[in-house]
């Protein structure tokens, strides 16, 4: 009986990281992607006229923010598998990511074998852990008032998003722009912010996200 394949749909504004991808899994007889998505937004479009087995989504695209994406689908399609795929350190970013249902979570230095590892592991229902992940899970378990103590961790995914925006840089007009809310919202998720990680300025958010490799 031939073996049923993965039908994978990839989310990704880069298309040399598209192809990348494809090339990879044009290799493998079970894994295939039939679909890609330059934005969250065109994902979300997709996957409400198409059927897949698992999305895989970048972790930083114009529009729609990945936290929000990941949110959506696994509110409207609870049993699909969502695979982050980022640039980003993954210490940093991925506890937060699969505490809000993704199921994996790849560094795109990842090699393509331990790629197509993942995604089987994944397709066959289970998530997977690199070995720091999971250990950085435990460790948030075992330890909860030491997690506590990381001063980004005391912040809600929304205050995250924009953290992470302002340390970069990024004028409020902008932020508000991308997360369709007012300005003032802006100021007093900044101000949440800086009262939780026990900072004034902006300068300090940039310093803190720099040195803890959030932003490069």
């Amino acid at each position: 009986m031939e073996k049923e394949v993965c039908r994978i749909i990839i989310a990704d504004d880069h298309a040399v990281v598209r192809t990348g991808l494809q090339l990879i899994l044009d290799e493998t007889p079970d894994l295939s992607i039939v679909d890609e998505a330059r934005n969250g937004q065109e994902l979300l479009e997709k996957l409400c006229i198409n059927n897949y087995d698992l999305v895989l989504l970048d972790i930083s695209m114009p529009g729609k923010d990945a936290i929000d994406v990941l949110k959506e689908i696994k509110v409207a399609y609870k049993e699909l598998p969502v695979v982050i795929f980022s640039m980003n350190p993954d210490d940093i970013y991925a506890v937060r990511m699969i505490a809000n249902g993704a199921s994996a979570y790849i560094n795109k230095e990842t090699k393509p074998n331990k790629i197509i590892e993942v995604l089987r592991t994944v397709i066959a229902g289970r998530k997977y852990f690199f070995p720091n992940q999971a250990e950085m899970m435990a460790d948030i378990i075992i330890n909860p008032e030491k997690n506590n103590s990381v001063l980004h961790n005391s912040l809600t995914d929304r205050e995250f998003q924009i953290f992470t925006m302002l340390a970069a840089g990024v004028r409020k007009s902008e932020i508000a722009e991308k997360f369709a809310i007012t300005k003032s919202t802006v100021s007093n998720h900044r101000n949440n912010i800086l009262k939780k990680m026990n900072m004034s300025t902006n300068s300090e958010l940039t310093r803190y996200a720099v040195q803890n490799g959030i932003i490069q």
